[in-house]
């Protein structure tokens, strides 16, 4: 996705867990675009206070934020009652709750520059229930795709100029799988 938006000419804020591979693709994407600015920060979705930190941060050192993506996941659930709950628990709150603060600290942003478009990133497992190692992930997935409905709905009713777009992608091959 960095890769893309860098291609169509848009300055970037990056944020992840791993520092080099945020260092490895600021360069590449500044060897092949020089002419954007590529901004990145280290960020555990797992520490609330952090997101609202670096969301913060960038907007400071950007002075405007166009577009906000929540994307981060983990997919490592288990069948429900076989004594995993732990690993559920993390996929939900990761899932779910980081994403919750992702758009808290978003949609905080668009609401101050009264602008913005937040991108949601679920998935076709949120369309029904699944089986198996998919139950919980599923069913965070399905509760971000309805917390984002809530909001874009929320920006119609009060009539905020802020876009919401809920993505669901099929089965993407990552190093997750």
């Amino acid at each position: 996705m960095a890769r893309l938006f860098a291609k169509l000419g848009y300055n970037l804020a990056i944020c992840a867990r791993r520092g080099e591979r945020l260092e490895q693709l600021k360069v590449d994407l500044l060897q092949s675009y020089p002419n954007i600015r590529v901004e990145y920060k280290i960020l555990d979705v797992s520490d609330y206070e952090s997101i609202f930190k670096v969301f913060d941060e960038f907007a400071a050192d950007f002075g405007h934020l166009d577009r906000i993506v929540v994307n981060a996941g983990v997919g490592d659930s288990r069948r429900i009652g076989k004594g995993r709950f732990k690993i559920n628990r993390r996929t939900a709150e990761i899932n779910f709750i980081s994403a919750l603060a992702q758009c808290e600290a978003a949609m905080k942003i668009f609401r101050e520059q009264n602008a913005g478009h937040l991108v949601v990133i679920s998935s076709m497992s949120a369309m029904r229930g699944l089986p198996g190692h998919m139950t919980t992930y599923g069913a965070a997935k399905a509760g971000i795709a309805h917390l984002a409905e809530g909001i874009r709905a929320d920006m119609l009713l009060t009539k905020l100029p802020i876009k919401v777009t809920t993505i669901f992608p099929g089965y993407i091959r990552t190093e997750i799988n």
